[in-house]
């Protein structure tokens, strides 16, 4: 039984993205610990002009890390951590699409009920009927439009131009979360002055208009399930979206950053607070004379390269993702040679910027030491202050 779930599992391993090469030169390296690229060739029983292309594609997969120096060695990142990821993701889609097929379930049952009940329905639009409708509705709209949007969304929304300016001029609130994939997206900078964006993790597109129609639209072919209703499923979209938006990360400031620079601000916040947050604790007690460590793991495991970044590229960064984030900010004091990093929500905490900022300045020779202003009664705000051993040239 052993040897059969063994032998399955190069084939189980094409469902995280692995090729039969990938897949086999994975399961060989995680069995024998760190191997030359021949060995894997050997004990992978893979083709010698596969295996280097083999493993430098499992290197951008986060799966694997390769040495710097010949001969090159390769060595697998741990199952746990190299698929938490992806695994992670699963399970969000999986719990939002239960709680959808439990609200629409909540319809049919309603729809069953004996005559002389209310009756609910909804209706599917095809891809035209769904642009055509959206339009009309935040045109028509009285008191709010929010929505959560991936491309697809973000897209359709860009297309209503003519409509979201009418609903703003007639002082209609719009509220919208965009994915944090859309970032660099053209269509975000061509949204009109007056909406309120935010961006996080998206898994769908949902418009909600005046708490009663809503719209769920399929990005994989544009079609829409429309509801004219003010039902339960409507109320629990509409907390959910609340719910979101509290959680969501600020996005006025990066419609005025380079593309790039902003993507790269997001992904430094999605590694700071999801891949590093169970580590940053750790870290925090009692790690931090070892905080260069923090800087090569950022490097190996997510690939964002901030140790080849130099110290005023680095704080533009950190200072960037701490508005976004939680509306806060990093100053530097060159009289003082100190970096002070400020958080104004209650909820996101400052210390583990200042850890990554620490862990850059030490991996560059300069010893920081962390000091925390102490908070003041009724005062949300948080103050971070890190003094260099080294001014900054």
């Amino acid at each position: 039984m052993m040897t059969d779930t063994t032998n399955d599992l190069p084939g189980s391993l094409e469902e995280f993205g692995l090729s039969k090469y990938e897949a086999r030169a994975y399961l060989t390296m995680i069995g024998k610990g760190s191997l030359a690229v021949s060995e894997i060739a050997y004990y992978a029983n893979l083709p010698r002009t596969k295996v280097y292309q083999t493993v430098k594609k499992l290197e951008k997969k986060k799966l694997a890390i390769i040495s710097k120096q010949k001969p090159l060695i390769c060595s697998a990142i741990p199952p746990e951590e190299a698929f938490a990821e992806i695994v992670n993701l699963h399970d969000r889609r999986v719990k939002n699409m239960r709680k959808i097929v439990d609200s629409l379930q909540k319809i049919n049952d309603e729809s069953q009920r004996p005559k002389g009940s209310e009756e609910r329905r909804y209706f599917i639009l095809d891809a035209n009927s769904t642009l055509e409708r959206i339009s009309r509705l935040i045109a028509e709209s009285r008191s709010s439009v929010t929505a959560t949007l991936d491309p697809w969304g973000l897209r359709l929304l860009s297309q209503c131009k003519a409509s979201v300016v009418r609903a703003l001029t007639a002082g209609v609130r719009l509220r919208t979360i965009i994915g944090s994939q859309c970032i660099d997206n053209e269509n975000v900078f061509q949204l009109p002055d007056g909406i309120e964006v935010r961006t996080a993790e998206v898994l769908s597109n949902l418009l909600i208009i005046d708490s009663t129609y809503l719209v769920l639209i399929d990005s994989s072919n544009g079609k829409a399930a429309f509801f004219a209703s003010t039902d339960s499923f409507a109320l629990l979209q509409a907390k959910n979206f609340e719910e979101a938006w509290s959680n969501a990360s600020e996005m006025k400031y990066l419609l005025d950053m380079q593309p790039e620079a902003a993507a790269k601000a997001v992904e430094l916040i999605r590694i700071v607070e999801n891949g590093l947050a169970a580590k940053m604790l750790e870290y925090a007690i009692s790690r931090l004379d070892m905080s260069a460590e923090l800087v090569k793991v950022i490097d190996e495991r997510y690939g964002l390269n901030i140790s080849g970044m130099t110290a005023s590229e680095m704080m533009d960064l950190i200072d960037s993702a701490l508005k976004i984030s939680c509306l806060g900010g990093l100053k530097h004091d060159r009289n003082k040679n100190m970096v002070s990093l400020q958080s104004k929500v209650d909820s996101k905490q400052v210390l583990p910027w200042a850890l990554v900022l620490a862990s850059y300045f030490k991996s560059t020779g300069n010893e920081p030491r962390i000091m925390q202003q102490q908070q003041q009664p009724g005062n949300s705000m948080q103050l971070m202050h890190l003094w260099l051993s080294k001014p900054l040239v």
